[in-house]
């Protein structure tokens, strides 16, 4: 009896344990905490400008529309109190759930038959979002305990603004500032009351009302919203009126899309959901509108691809990156990213080689450089006119682009001294050794990027202080390092600046009213690239142009391919009037003389001297090679040595070239000094200096080809003398093969092996060379 009693006692408790038991499980779902970030987090890239507009937008993993709240914390009043007039009046009163909104919901359902309201309140959406479950009684149930829990755990502002930054807007658009760009093409706190209202009414049914599909249904549920706002004294009827003027969007308004290679490069490198560039949106589209204007043009002469980039000097920071003449252009390669692929330099290092040079000692601008045939080994580097000039200033040989000169100096300078001071510059792209390059270095040898090309220049623009440049709005440069002294830097840029260059006066003359540059070409071997540099105080202009496929074209050249969209960049830059020219600082020069025929310092033979500013801590130039004092008898008609001395001689400075520069100088039209023939009555009558073999050179490896007819090309040996009138004796291995007068060189039929070749002339003056043939 008792027994059972006590079950009857226990079976009525089992009620109230499972009730005590179920409202303590509630209890401890409600105090669990809940994640600090409700919703996920995969938002869409965004990269913006410098301005703080649109770049680009990529869509996220889910593939959707979805921007980050930190874009604009605040949620603009208008929008908010249209959500709230539309999908929850009750949001700041009620606990996450509207028990007579359910009610009224439960009513309309079974009166309809069907499901027209939810009667979800705001923070039950935000539940649904959460749990992302079908719509079912028992998940209706799941999201009203969410709801509840939300509501203890955040405040009423975090749970209306994560609803609003994730809420579905139609097709894949979710979140308020995604769909006021989409839909309006503006900030959402630029939302007029009928936007804002638009955009209210969206959410509560997506998939069923979106602009373009069905725009009477959606401006009727506006207008609806509309009139509740000013029945409720919230917005006054002119505001009312005008609103319901408005057109409802129907279009999808597109992300900008600027500088596509930029954008895609930083979202393959950086997660984070929004990028500050340094970019200037305005100078991004005019760089971009020059750069497939003149890639038009080049088309036309089978030239399919062009980058440029432009950059900030004082900030290091790039301004406009434009990869290649048309992201879209599929059957060209436009996808390529021309700013980091490597490429011939072609002759663009030349300046930075110089500049070097300068604070080595080797040469001032005014510094004569011989232009000559040079061979180093199997070297043989010759100028893009292939011709030569004999001798040139440093300044010419720099403007003109002379590649003897300035293989003579890298070869003076050191080729691994200059590899090392390339990379320590920025250059990153050199995957060979030093030796590997070798002199070839210097003429497009080495590959190299627009966008170490642009740090190269910066660096020379900002007085030899090289460091990195940089895309990012807030990132700071890196330890710069001071490679060039600002006064060889000032020089050389001063002296690139000179206006006329050999095919490109018609440019120079259409832009010569704008800001002076100081500006470089060059063109690879094999017409593969054309490159344009350009500096200002300002301003850094990189430029390049040929076919991203390698294939070469001979209408392409530095000059007509690059140099022209260069000065139209140019024209478009922001223009300093208080900075139109690099200014010297006086501390960094001090005054030298030289001598104003050679450029060197100035001997005792040289006549005419000149105050030249060098670099204060340039290494001593060399002493004057050229002038040199003979002694002439007193009719000066001979001169005299030691042997032939007399006493009734004079002295004399005189300008002495070698014969083989002589012989250039000659042939361009130049005039040159004829130094006095030696005494004849001499007993010692062999003269130096007087006759010289510059074709082949001592130890050259020659490679003889087949001409058309199936013959051994013959080589064509060069002389370089004094004395042009006297009859040659030309000597092949010791054999007589024949003589010129007048004429300075004679075809030679050459066997494979080691030769010798020996010229004398009638006075017995002589040259010897040997050399190697190999034929092919």
């Amino acid at each position: 009896m008792t027994k059972n009693k006590h079950k009857r006692g226990l079976k009525r408790k089992i009620p109230f344990i499972i009730l005590a038991t179920g409202i303590i499980v509630f209890l401890i779902y409600l105090v669990t905490p809940l994640p600090k970030k409700l919703l996920s987090r995969d938002y869409s890239q965004v990269i913006l400008a410098k301005d703080s507009t649109f770049l680009r937008v990529f869509l996220n993993e889910e593939q959707q529309w979805c921007l980050p709240p930190s874009l604009q914390p605040d949620i603009p009043e208008n929008l908010k109190i249209a959500i709230l007039t539309f999908e929850d009046q009750h949001f700041y009163r009620h606990p996450g759930v509207n028990p007579i909104a359910l009610v009224r919901a439960l009513y309309l359902n079974i009166k309809h038959q069907q499901v027209v309201s939810g009667g979800s309140t705001i923070t039950m959406q935000l539940a649904r979002m959460l749990e992302n479950n079908p719509r079912t009684i028992f998940n209706k149930l799941s999201e009203i305990f969410l709801a509840v829990k939300l509501e203890l755990h955040y405040s009423k502002e975090e749970i209306l603004n994560d609803y609003l930054a994730h809420a579905p807007f139609g097709a894949n658009i979710r979140g308020y500032l995604a769909a006021s760009h989409r839909f309006f093409g503006k900030k959402p706190n630029q939302l007029t009351w009928g936007e804002a209202a638009t955009l209210a009414v969206l959410p509560n049914a997506p998939s069923m009302i979106f602009p373009s599909r069905n725009n009477r249904q959606l401006e009727k549920k506006r207008n609806v919203l509309l009139l509740k706002l000013y029945e409720n004294n919230i917005i006054d009827l002119e505001t009312y009126e005008l609103s319901l003027l408005e057109k409802t969007p129907n279009k999808i308004i597109p992300f900008p899309l600027a500088s596509p290679h930029l954008t895609d490069y930083i979202h393959s490198r950086n997660q984070l959901a929004v990028v500050h560039t340094s970019i200037d949106q305005n100078l991004q589209y005019e760089t971009n509108f020059f750069v497939k204007q003149h890639a038009a043009q080049l088309k036309q002469m089978g030239v399919m691809n062009l980058c440029a980039i432009v950059v900030d000097n004082q900030s290091g920071k790039v301004a406009s990156y434009v990869g290649s003449q048309d992201y879209n252009d599929l059957e060209n390669e436009g996808r390529v990213n021309g700013i980091i692929s490597a490429r011939s330099s072609g002759s663009i290092l030349k300046p930075y080689l110089y500049a070097l040079a300068i604070d080595e000692g080797l040469i001032l601008p005014q510094t004569l450089i011989k232009d000559v045939p040079t061979y180093f080994s199997s070297f043989a580097p010759s100028n893009a006119s292939e011709s030569f000039s004999g001798i040139s200033t440093a300044s010419k040989a720099l403007v003109h682009s002379l590649n003897i000169p300035a293989v003579r100096l890298l070869n003076s300078y050191g080729v691994n001294k200059f590899y090392n001071l390339l990379e320590a510059a920025g250059v990153q792209t050199l995957f060979r050794t030093a030796d590997d390059y070798g002199l070839p270095l210097i003429l497009g040898g080495a590959e190299v990027t627009p966008w170490d090309m642009a740090k190269l220049y910066m660096g020379m623009a900002n007085a030899g202080n090289f460091q990195d440049i940089s895309y990012l709005k807030a990132e700071r440069s890196k330890s710069a390092h001071d490679l060039v002294s600002s006064g060889s830097t000032y020089l050389i840029l001063d002296q690139m600046k000179e206006l006329i260059r050999p095919g490109l006066e018609f440019y120079w003359k259409k832009y010569s009213a704008q800001e002076p540059i100081a500006w470089k070409t060059g063109t690879s071997y094999g017409h593969k690239d054309a490159w344009a540099a350009g500096v200002t105080p300002k301003w850094t202009i990189i430029v390049w142009a040929g076919n991203f496929d390698g294939t070469s074209n001979k209408s392409l050249s530095g000059m007509r391919s690059a140099g022209p969209l260069l000065f139209n960049i140019l024209k478009v830059l922001p223009k300093d009037p208080d900075n139109k020219w690099f200014k010297p600082n006086l501390k960094d020069f001090v005054t030298v003389k030289t001598c104003d025929d050679t450029g060197f310092y100035a001997s005792e033979y040289c006549e005419k001297i000149n105050e030249t500013q060098a670099p204060v801590n340039m290494k001593p130039l060399k002493i004057c090679p050229y002038h040199t004092r003979i002694y002439v008898d007193k009719k000066q008609e001979f001169a005299v040595c030691s042997h032939c001395w007399s006493g009734n001689q004079i002295s004399e400075s005189i300008l002495k070239y070698s014969p083989d520069v002589n012989y250039y100088l000659r042939k361009n039209g130049s005039l040159v000094i004829n130094e006095a023939v030696h005494n004849p009555n001499c007993p010692v009558k062999q003269e130096h200096g007087i006759l010289q073999i510059i074709y082949p050179i001592n130890n050259a490896n020659l490679f003889v080809t087949k001409d058309f007819n199936g013959t051994y090309q013959p080589v064509i040996s060069r002389l370089a003398t004094q004395f042009p009138e006297r009859e040659i004796f030309w000597y092949l291995d010791e054999s007589l093969v024949g003589t010129t007068v007048n004429k300075s060189s004679i075809p030679l039929k050459l066997r494979s092996g080691n030769h010798t070749l020996t010229a004398v002339d009638t006075e017995g003056n002589r040259d010897q060379v040997k050399f190697s043939v190999r034929l092919n």
